[in-house]
């Protein structure tokens, strides 16, 4: 079996479109959420983390312009950011391989925006310009890791995964699996997202879900200790996988090693989540097992933490339920105050960080999650008593890290459950 490391990451976020800046938020912040007026007409605003000015040229200029003009905005996010992956992980195709290169692409509502236009234009232009050989090339649900695997001339597997919020996960998750039985060399893995129209605004408002913050935009989405809800943002994240083997063959250093992932769901109704986390630490302790890897080396958790009450407890109770007496020593953190909740994408942004974390030995705060509030009560599981909220967010500032290993840990609506296991990159 071969080791899987990652040597790229290629974010395409809320004003980030390199790894290093990626750091460099997550480490200092500040938020990148901003106010918007809600769609919809309502006149209400909403806090949001979209990616402005964006220029696919600027990534995508190494190709022919009608190679890439003509596809809608989520799929040029997507390819922009393995572009820029491709390029952090200073790999160079013309020496790969190309039937041994695979894409793994995650996406919660792929194409959404795109058709909520299109259908939006019904009878107001004539149906034969509305729905063309352009929609079949651009918009059929899958395609955009089909035009990656044109563009970059890959000829080795390409999958699209549809697991909700969970879905860049679930792509890092079977790149790691070919990678480790040496069926490919590299891999590129994205999750990805670009749903911002009124329908998700609504649902999610309706639904009772979404942050009303209507102060300061940057203190939206206030996860794990005061329960604000979601605040969506959009973009894309990739990480270049590839064997330990072929990345010491051309000189790339690994910023990570995948040791293990899982995906479960919670078998019940799609709506609600385990609240005493019971599913996600079953998860965890399986990954774990197989891995070979003791709980005490894990270093701290980079958690879903979307603001949404059921969640943030959920996440607690599996901490304590995973670590026992040492679940204070365990920083749980997550990273959407700092981008939203990328939804397909944002699983793929925790392994990111986790990634990063793990590289400069260092654990990056949870921003608005300030230790004064934890002094608030929280209810206690009947199976659980001694939950409470005994877990470091590392609302202070973040902290150093000699952590050999960490979990990154995703939900998604449907009951799923995401466990990705991280080990340190360079070797013993």
């Amino acid at each position: 079996m071969s080791e899987v490391v990652v040597t790229g990451i290629g974010p395409l976020l809320a004003n980030c479109a390199d790894r290093h800046t990626l750091w460099a938020q997550l480490c200092h912040g500040p938020s990148q959420l901003v106010f918007e007026v809600a769609p919809g007409g309502s006149g209400e605003r909403w806090a949001v983390g979209r990616v402005r000015g964006f220029d696919p040229a600027r990534w995508l200029g190494r190709f022919p312009r009608a190679y890439y003009e003509r596809y809608h905005r989520e799929q040029q996010l997507y390819l922009s950011s393995l572009m820029i992956a491709l390029d952090d992980a200073g790999l160079d195709m013309a020496n790969l391989p190309r039937d041994r290169v695979g894409i793994f692409d995650g996406t919660s509502r792929g194409n959404f925006d795109y058709w909520y236009e299109r259908v939006r234009l019904e009878g107001t232009i004539p149906a034969n310009e509305l729905y063309t050989r352009r929609e079949l090339l651009t918009a059929t649900p899958g395609q955009s890791a089909n035009l990656a695997a044109s563009l970059l001339g890959t000829r080795g597997p390409v999958y699209t995964f549809n697991v909700t919020c969970c879905s860049g996960a679930v792509a890092i998750g079977h790149a790691f699996r070919e990678l480790e039985t040496g069926d490919l060399d590299v891999a590129f893995a994205t999750g990805h997202d670009s749903s911002l129209q009124a329908p998700m605004y609504q649902m999610y408002h309706d639904a009772g879900i979404l942050s009303r913050e209507q102060g300061d935009a940057r203190r939206a989405l206030r996860p794990f200790v005061d329960h604000s809800r979601n605040v969506f943002g959009e973009g894309a994240v990739t990480l270049v996988l590839e064997t330990r083997e072929h990345a010491a063959r051309r000189g790339a250093v690994p910023l990570a090693t995948i040791d293990g992932w899982k995906l479960g769901n919670n078998g019940g109704h799609p709506l609600h989540v385990d609240v005493e986390g019971r599913r996600a630490s079953a998860l965890i302790s399986q990954v774990l097992t197989k891995a070979g890897v003791d709980r005490r080396e894990i270093g701290f958790v980079v958690g879903h933490g979307n603001g949404v009450e059921q969640s943030d407890h959920s996440e607690i109770a599996y901490m304590h339920n995973i670590f026992g007496e040492r679940a204070p020593e365990v920083p749980l953190l997550s990273v959407k105050p700092v981008y939203g909740h990328l939804l397909g994408g944002s699983s793929a942004l925790n392994v990111a960080a986790a990634t990063l974390m793990l590289h400069h030995r260092w654990m990056v705060p949870t921003l608005n999650a300030e230790p004064a509030e934890l002094a608030k009560p929280a209810p206690c599981s009947p199976a659980s008593p001694t939950v409470g909220r005994t877990i470091d967010h590392l609302g202070e500032g973040g902290r150093a890290t000699d952590a050999s290993a960490a979990l990154s840990v995703s939900y998604g609506i449907g009951g799923h459950n995401a466990v990705v296991l991280l080990g340190r990159g360079e070797t013993a």
